[in-house]
């Protein structure tokens, strides 16, 4: 009996498939949400230098609350050749053996040469078996985490009848302390349960094995369950990673899913983003002339644009790729409804850029017009940022 409880425990922490993440996963600083050494499952971490310098890689490892190392724990520093790959286990890496109760945590890898040298991270956690999952390190400016919109993990599920399945959710904070506040609703949005908030120190894991009990669900069956996660700390705004597992009771088969920002609370990628006032702080207005702003586009992609206030009638605006092709607005248009900016390969030559948004009036002026841009987009991009002003008008 024990030995299956222990059984059950690390299939809860476990089981999963590899979770998407961005391409974009280089940077100086990676976290792995989840690495374990216990006697059931390792890790085994791999980590590349695409740099064209030698790395010097700083791994630390942060015990999860609860288990036998919880806290920071400074490991073996990384020697990476440009283009190489080192591969290592915690045991290797950071001196912590498999045991009987299972170590898990986070894993902080910086790279910290003189010059900048960007690094990736993967993770293959396996039983002896050979059965197991992968765990993508993050660079950790993508793990936002902030107030501005919730986390989501989709699709959990609990049912007793065989094989039967379980949901685990995990909360982690970063370098600095964090209150999460999070719930279980349907896939209508209803609350079940209680509302739960969880405060964590700096580097902190916590786990919540069969969430629908720990938040004191009605008992039964459960299917297509939402996990909601805010970022709720007074009067700051750090980040967190959340993440939640689902497990098959059987054979402790699952996946691993990390909890999805809607809109992150990042300037570079909002899906709404508004402007009403210029970089310096001046707010939106024009006379005469055209004002210009840019917006870091990721085609393809479907965005639409409005100019808001007032004045937006005596206004028009269009949109043009970083060529100078117009792609949408013209004469007389102070809005343009969801276009299609093209496959990637259409656009500035597959790469992401800069494209201009334009605003003119549409006749001669004699007061100034404010007025403020709203722009959205699938991909997500910066708000309008006001980046000239043309004394000629071209549409």
């Amino acid at each position: 009996m024990k030995a299956y409880k222990h059984c059950l425990l690390v299939g809860a922490l476990l089981a999963g498939n590899a979770f998407a993440q961005s391409s974009d996963g280089y940077g100086t600083t990676v976290r792995m949400p989840l690495v374990v050494s216990s006697t059931s499952y390792v890790s085994t971490i791999y980590v590349r230098n695409a740099g064209t310098t030698n790395a010097s890689v700083r791994v630390e490892y942060y015990g999860a609350t609860g288990t036998p190392l919880p806290g920071p724990r400074l490991c073996t520093t990384l020697s990476v050749a440009p283009g190489a790959v080192v591969e290592g286990s915690l045991a290797s890496l950071c001196g912590i053996t498999p045991s009987s109760t299972s170590n898990y945590g986070q894993l902080s890898l910086t790279e910290q040469s003189a010059t900048t040298v960007p690094i990736s991270a993967y993770a293959r956690v396996q039983s002896f078996t050979g059965a197991g999952y992968s765990v993508e390190g993050f660079k950790i400016g993508s793990l936002t985490g902030g107030g501005a919109s919730s986390s989501i993990v989709a699709g959990l599920r609990r049912q007793a009848a065989a094989p039967g399945y379980q949901s685990n959710c995990f909360v982690g904070s970063l370098g600095e302390p964090v209150e999460v506040t999070w719930s279980l609703r349907t896939a209508s949005g209803a609350q079940l349960g209680n509302q739960q908030v969880t405060s964590l120190s700096a580097n902190e894991t916590l786990r919540f094995l069969d969430v629908h009990s720990h938040v004191g669900a009605p008992a039964g069956d459960y299917e297509n369950v939402q996990a909601v996660f805010n970022e709720t700390t007074a009067g700051s705004n750090p980040g967190f990673v959340a993440y939640c597992t689902l497990q098959e009771n059987q054979r402790f088969d699952g996946d691993f899913r990390i909890a999805k920002e809607s809109d992150p609370d990042d300037l570079r990628s909002k899906k709404v983003g508004l402007s009403t006032t210029s970089a310096l702080g001046s707010v939106l207005g024009l006379i005469s002339g055209q004002d210009r702003y840019g917006l870091y586009l990721q085609h393809p992609d479907w965005v639409q644009c409005r100019i808001n206030g007032a004045n937006a009638s005596q206004l028009e605006m269009r949109l043009e790729d970083p060529q100078g092709n117009v792609v949408a607005g013209g004469n007389d248009i102070s809005s343009f409804q969801k276009v299609y900016l093209g496959e990637r390969s259409t656009r500035n030559d597959g790469a992401n850029g800069l494209w201009v948004l334009k605003v003119e009036s549409r006749g001669l002026l004699a007061l100034l017009l404010s007025y403020s841009l709203t722009c959205e987009s699938g991909n997500g991009s910066n708000p309008p940022l006001f980046v000239g002003h043309s004394g000629v008008e071209e549409f």
